[in-house]
């Protein structure tokens, strides 16, 4: 698979912007140099179940298919202790990727795989470096108060709004590799915290919402405002652009190859 395959337009139109600020790629230097890889290597190791061969290999299996799918290096899988269904990536040379306890308890083994597929989707088209640089700024800037006084804030705010857009390619990716309808319902748990949904709920609101938005002005300044510094965009836009790109040729194309691709278990 290739990024470019699955990256949304306005991922793509992000990130050429974020690519002609002035002085990026010193910054980028500077940052990856403080190791903050490496930090959260040992604090995955130390308080998170590392995914293996041997602890959940059904689940490690799953996963070495998704990763030659999807043609990525393969990252550092864990599980790590929390209610809520979340899962993140990060890192750009020592990449991992962590799944919540919820997400386990939560989600059906195809739902799961949909879930680690958007990871995938993020490593694919190297969205990590940015948000590894992303989290280190929301970081650094809080704890020095930097972000306050205006430092950082002009690459924050660039950085902020391509971050909600990379997810929607992230969501391509985990379409193609499992499938839409497993990724639509995990979207639709994600959103009612319950262990059972159905997938054409969200689908359904987000043409609500998507009226409701473009109704007036206010409406679009008002949600425009409220989302601005979320990071990721609202599920139910999200299970609306799934549902629009699945009947294009591309996916139909990308999910006939993803389907007759055999990989080889490690």
């Amino acid at each position: 698979m290739d990024a470019k395959d699955i990256t949304h337009p306005e991922d793509a139109k992000a990130i050429k912007a974020i690519r002609m600020i002035p002085g990026l790629d010193k910054a980028i230097t500077c940052f990856m140099k403080f190791g903050f890889e490496q930090q959260f290597r040992g604090e995955n190791l130390g308080n998170m179940i590392r995914v293996d061969a041997w602890n959940y290999p059904v689940l490690y299996r799953d996963f070495q298919g998704l990763i030659q799918k999807a043609g990525i290096r393969e990252p550092e899988l864990y599980i790590y202790n929390s209610p809520y269904m979340n899962a993140y990536t990060y890192g750009e040379a020592s990449t991992f990727i962590a799944l919540s306890s919820g997400l386990i308890e939560h989600l059906d083994r195809e739902e799961l795989n949909s879930v680690i597929g958007h990871e995938c989707g993020h490593i694919l088209c190297r969205h990590v470096l940015y948000k590894t640089i992303l989290t280190t700024l929301e970081e650094a800037g809080f704890l020095l108060g930097l972000l306050h006084k205006g430092l950082f804030l002009p690459i924050y705010g660039a950085l902020q709004y391509w971050n909600q857009k990379s997810e929607l390619s992230a969501d391509r990716c985990a379409s193609v590799l499992v499938g839409e309808e497993a990724f639509q319902s995990a979207l639709a748990k994600l959103a009612s915290g319950l262990k059972s949904d159905k997938r054409d709920n969200l689908i359904r609101q987000g043409k609500a919402y998507e009226e409701f938005r473009k109704s007036s002005l206010w409406n679009r300044l008002q949600q425009g405002y409220r989302t601005a510094f979320d990071s990721h965009p609202q599920l139910c836009v999200r299970a609306l652009e799934v549902e629009r790109w699945r009947y294009s040729y591309q996916y139909r194309h990308l999910v006939s190859l993803a389907h007759s691709f055999k990989y080889e278990i490690s």
